[in-house]
């Protein structure tokens, strides 16, 4: 018997088909969060601001010291 396709010819994925017994979870429809994890993830306004902030900062200074270090560089050789 073939394996199923789709109708461009691909094959069908099959969740979970190629691990092991011991892996496999009961519920294999994709998007369903396992029973062990809280339902609620989601985070505060600020504590998101805070993070997004924080990461912006790093950002900022990382490139700016790149750029610094770039910049002196292409100085260096000038004067010669």
């Amino acid at each position: 018997m073939s394996d199923p396709t789709t109708p461009s010819g691909l094959p069908v994925r099959v969740p979970q088909a190629n691990l092991a017994p011991t892996l496999r979870t009961e519920d294999t429809r994709p998007g369903t969060p396992p029973d062990d994890e809280p339902d609620e993830t989601s985070r505060p306004p600020e504590e998101v601001q805070r993070i997004m902030g924080a990461y912006q900062r790093g950002t900022r200074r990382g490139r700016s010291a790149a750029a610094g270090r770039t910049s002196a560089r292409s100085t260096e050789g000038e004067d010669e």
